[in-house]
């Protein structure tokens, strides 16, 4: 009888990570917490989720869902945590959100800021593993990866100077965008520091 359990627990394991690996393709790097898992959490509870997630920080989110997609506004932010924190949840919302919702757009006090689409925040969470050393694709492949996709809400225009495949050029475009855009539009422009 264990024979045949631990063949069957086997058996489902592979299933299950044969599933993840078509839903991500070739871009699946799994996971080793229950944290790590694919479309783990339904959209409509994104928010509650964060607001209790050690990861996020104490950095509380307002996640609206709307026809054009997922809103996301940074409402409140610990003085004491990197701005990185906040980029690192949209990789991770890439991974675990369950259910459809086209875009998820980075917005402030109601106004569309930024764009990605869910297909390639869903690549980048595909790759992203975060809390264990040495799993996960490289962040700053995945930094790269997110600021070659992220647009301007209003217009659709990309954000990023156009990438020309020098890593340390793309690095550096792709830095650009968190500092100069990102990080003083979305993370921190009316956000309150506790």
């Amino acid at each position: 009888m264990k024979a045949f359990l631990l063949a069957a627990t086997t058996f489902l394991a592979l299933v299950a990570g044969a599933a993840h690996a078509n839903q991500c393709g070739g871009n699946y790097w799994p996971g080793t917490l229950p944290e790590h898992e694919l479309e783990s959490v339904a959209v409509s509870e994104l928010e509650a989720f964060l607001d209790t997630f050690p990861t996020a920080e104490g950095i509380k989110f307002s996640l609206e869902e709307k026809p054009d997609g997922l809103w996301i506004d940074v409402v409140e932010y610990p003085g004491n945590v990197t701005v990185a924190a906040a980029s690192r949840i949209l990789f991770i919302i890439g991974r675990i959100a369950k259910g459809e919702f086209g875009s998820l757009i980075l917005a402030d006090a109601g106004e569309g800021l930024f764009q990605i689409s869910e297909g390639d925040i869903r690549a980048i969470g595909c790759q992203f593993v975060w809390g264990v050393e040495g799993r996960g694709q490289n962040p700053i492949a995945l930094l790269r990866q997110f600021a070659d996709s992220l647009e301007y809400y209003e217009t659709g225009q990309r954000v990023a100077q156009p990438f020309n495949g020098s890593l340390l050029g793309d690095t550096t475009k792709a830095m650009a965008v968190l500092n100069e855009a990102v990080n003083p539009n979305w993370v921190l422009r009316t956000v309150e520091i506790k």
